[in-house]
């Protein structure tokens, strides 16, 4: 903490003895502006390997022209809300209260789970910094910006609502009038309807028309309208069989929409249509900014759509055309907002990397239905990812004006795991928590509970218990945890529940692996005792967060939490995960940065996500605030 005052001392001697020289004054007559771009999830290793194998020139451009760090440790737990709070505040979780992905509120009774994506920063962020200090600042989707949950960027761009699921449908084509379109079918129109059910609004009903438009003598029907009420309206959409196609839906005066494909034979004999989820953005600014960006760019698209891939409705090809159509539309809007408005902090957020390592990691032999061609097929979905990121920096480089700083940076990695724990179901063993008749957690009775995101799980007590007992069910709650070894029988079903025929050998090294790693099964940190919310560099907090759990558990190396009373050990749904020991190599994240402010070609050592906010607050040439722990990396700047 001691490091705050020797910043805070400097920087106000700096500015009474001799203003004109302070780093401020000199940075803002050059006006510089700073461009971030988080990718979720981009590994520090992979991303390296893979700008070493070329797969990623503009990333590579980057580095040879500007600086990259040998690695960027994040805050613990390393998950998504945390990490990217200490990005934009450069304060740790016990500061921000960004204490993991969810938690307990609590104001509330036992088993109130609390998002951290709609939650306010207990910290001021970078871009309600730099607008108090008369800056311009935009924000396109990055974690903790949600204009509805706190400061809000003078341009701010957040996800919206999800109105309803992405689907699979069979289409029924009968012959109909066609309503108000006049266009010529040389085979009878025909006409399906689809139900589009919404959540918190009214269901509505699509028509299709299907019209044949080729003068063959044959049937071929090969154009489809959508239409809201067949009235031909400029909303209408008009695609040929196997195209994508757009449909916009108002819903509770929001622009929202789907994409689809239409999927038939000529005949009609047999069709069908994929849509997309019905998603919307949250977008705030001045008087006509929303209504700007949805006419420019259209309806906010869904970011992916893996069940639809996983079930068979799209192929890779077109699920990859899906989460490139939300790339695309985040870096169109990011780079119209730099262009048109000029502000001076502009960061956004790109997901899918996170994404793709979530449902596709698979490294790991102990993983379920893990082979080596299945490794390698996954890990080509992977590289995939890296490369649109490596696009979005192409375009963002393209758009680079002489007082543009762009930083590169990711808020954690990503490892592969095989196993999920269950740390409810033990707490109900040991009778610390109690369920009713339907199954569902009694906030009253029970004692303690689990919320887990990714890696990491929070045990919080009861607050209605005496102090003398929540001492007593905590230490319980640690033994519980700090002794607990693999059942036996986990090991019996090993080969039936995980994994794929393979050789005695192999298989008696992943038993031996189990046992030679059972104490570190569980890894917990005792919140009053040993201050898990550390800062990166493993400096101790002074005070707790009222969002924190008594108990942080940190699973082993291949192990997630889950919530549910399930059984203590599963095969994973997931194949990557995040949030337990920032330290592990595969949790590291990335740091590039480009600009006439930083050294050309440099490559500098190991920094924190912490690091990342004073470095923005020095280029802009702002005073930073006093609860910031990280420090400048004064070795990459001229």
């Amino acid at each position: 903490m001691k490091k705050h005052y020797f910043y805070i001392i400097i920087f106000f001697i700096g500015s009474i003895v001799s203003p004109a020289t302070g780093f401020a004054s000199q940075t803002k007559d050059q006006n510089n502006k700073v461009i971030l771009i988080s990718f979720d999830g981009m590994r520090n290793d992979l991303t390296k390997k893979y700008v070493k194998d070329g797969n990623l020139p503009h990333i590579e451009s980057l580095m040879k022209n500007g600086v990259a760090a040998k690695d960027s440790k994040t805050v613990t737990p390393s998950l998504t809300a945390p990490s990217h709070a200490a990005i934009a505040t450069g304060a740790a979780p016990s500061e921000t209260g960004m204490v993991s992905n969810k938690w307990q509120d609590p104001h509330k009774e036992l088993a109130n789970g609390e998002s951290a994506f709609h939650q306010p920063l207990d910290k001021s962020p970078l871009w309600k910094e730099a607008k108090k200090n008369g800056k311009t600042t935009a924000t396109v989707l990055f974690p903790g910006s949600n204009p509805n949950a706190g400061s809000q960027a003078d341009y701010a761009v957040y996800y919206g609502e999800t109105w309803a699921e992405s689907s699979l449908d069979k289409l029924n084509f009968i012959i109909t009038d066609g309503g108000k379109h006049t266009e010529k079918s040389f085979s009878p129109i025909k006409e399906a309807k689809m139900k589009l059910s919404l959540q918190k609004a009214k269901n509505r009903e699509i028509n299709i028309l299907a019209m044949d438009t080729t003068d063959d003598g044959k049937t071929n029907y090969d154009r489809f309208i959508l239409s809201h009420n067949r009235s031909a309206s400029q909303d209408d959409s008009a695609v040929k069989a196997n195209e994508w196609g757009s449909f916009p839906v108002k819903v509770d005066r929001k622009s929202a929409g789907f994409w689809f494909k239409l999927k038939a034979d000529p005949a009609l004999e047999k069709a069908s249509i994929y849509r997309t989820a019905v998603t919307s953005a949250l977008i705030k600014g001045p008087a006509g900014f929303k209504e700007e960006i949805s006419s420019e760019y259209g309806f906010f698209p869904v970011q992916d759509d893996t069940k639809a891939f996983r079930k068979g409705w799209i192929s890779r090809e077109e699920y990859e055309e899906i989460s490139s159509r939300f790339a695309s539309w985040t870096t169109d809007v990011s780079l119209h907002i730099k262009e048109k408005y000029q502000p001076d902090l502009l960061m956004f957020y790109a997901p899918q990397i996170d994404h793709e390592s979530h449902h596709f990691l698979l490294t790991d032999p102990r993983q379920p239905e893990y082979t080596e061609e299945r490794s390698k097929k996954h890990m080509k979905y992977i590289e995939w990812s890296y490369k649109l990121a490596d696009d979005v920096v192409g375009r963002t480089m393209d758009s680079l004006n002489k007082n543009d700083h762009l930083l590169i940076v990711s808020d954690h990695g990503m490892e592969p795991v095989h196993t999920i724990l269950a740390p409810n179901t033990l707490l109900k063993e040991a009778g610390h928590l109690k369920t009713d008749k339907e199954g569902k957690v009694d906030a009253e009775k029970s004692k303690a509970i689990a919320v887990a995101s990714g890696s990491a799980a929070q045990i919080y007590i009861n607050k209605d218990l005496s102090e003398p007992e929540k001492e007593k069910v905590t230490r319980e709650v640690e033994n519980l945890f700090s002794t607990y070894q693999i059942k036996p029988e986990f090991k019996k079903a090993a080969l039936k529940q995980y994994f794929v025929e393979m050789g005695d050998t192999l298989l008696q090294k992943r038993f031996s692996d189990f046992d030679q790693k059972t104490r570190q099964f569980f890894n917990y940190l005792l919140r009053k005792k040993e201050h898990p919310y550390q800062v990166a560099d493993g400096s101790e907090q002074e005070k707790d967060h009222p969002n924190e759990g008594e108990i942080l558990l940190l699973g082993a190396k291949g192990f997630m939490m889950g919530s549910g009373l399930t059984k203590a050990e599963l095969p994973v749904i997931e194949l990557g995960s995040h949030g337990s020991d920032p330290d592990r190599k595969e949790l590291k994240a990335v740091f590039i940065a480009q600009g006439p402010s930083f050294k050309k070609d440099e490559k500098t050592g190991s920094i924190t996500t912490l690091d990342i906010a004073p470095t923005v607050y020095k280029i802009l040439g702002i005073p930073r605030p006093d609860f910031l722990e990280g420090e400048v990396p004064e070795d990459t700047l001229k």
